[in-house]
């Protein structure tokens, strides 16, 4: 009878283990299926990696030579009266061009208002410190080459414009010389019909040489 009680007890344990181990890995089966589909976030996540030379934006490119002014709103106008007002500003600063290579001071200063609001570095002169300035220029020199290149007009009003172009200039006397290449503003505006200049300054100086 002992034997037979050992051996039953012995069984039952045994039956027993096996139903806790079955228990346990169903349990753990159950948790490992519901922990799948979570998504865990760290309380505290790392901060993000310090740039590097492969991750930082590119630096912007170079900018060309010629520095573009800051756009100027351009005047709605009638084709015909805008493109009448261009031509006009147009042979006025061709003909301000030909008076600087006649070297005539009177002849060139018929084209500035009696008071600039900028002249280069200055502002708000009269036409004296520009027959200053061009008269030191007419007696160190003789010789006058213009040339404007890339002329955009701006019609800023029917009586005032704003040119840009590039100038390129040759002065020359004997063994002495000046010449170089710019971007210059002009501005103009229609006084007693004519169109004068207002403002007359470099924008950027591309090359200059003197000697």
């Amino acid at each position: 009878m002992k034997t037979e009680s050992s051996s039953s007890n012995f069984i039952n344990s045994a039956f027993y283990q096996r139903m806790v181990a079955a228990v346990c890995c169903l349990m753990v089966a159950f948790v490992i299926i519901d922990l799948s589909g979570c998504n865990f976030v760290s309380e505290n996540p790392p901060p993000p990696p310090s740039p590097s030379a492969s991750t930082q934006l590119p630096s912007p490119a170079a900018s060309s030579p010629r520095r573009v002014p800051e756009k100027i709103p351009v005047l709605h106008l009638a084709p015909r009266i805008e493109i009448a007002l261009k031509k006009s500003i147009n042979n006025r600063l061709n003909a301000w061009q030909a008076s600087i290579e006649t070297g005539n001071i009177d002849t060139h200063l018929q084209f500035y208002a009696d008071r600039l609001e900028t002249y280069y570095l200055s502002a708000n002169v009269g036409k004296d410190v520009v027959r200053a300035d061009r008269e030191r220029a007419f007696e160190q020199f003789d010789k006058f080459k213009v040339q404007l290149i890339n002329i955009d007009i701006n019609l800023q009003t029917e009586d005032l414009a704003i040119i840009t172009f590039d100038k390129t200039w040759d002065f020359k006397k004997a063994a002495s010389f000046s010449n170089g290449l710019v971007l210059q503003e002009i501005k103009m505006r229609k006084i007693e019909k004519k169109w004068m200049i207002v403002s007359e300054k470099d924008l950027q100086i591309y090359r200059y040489r003197n000697g």
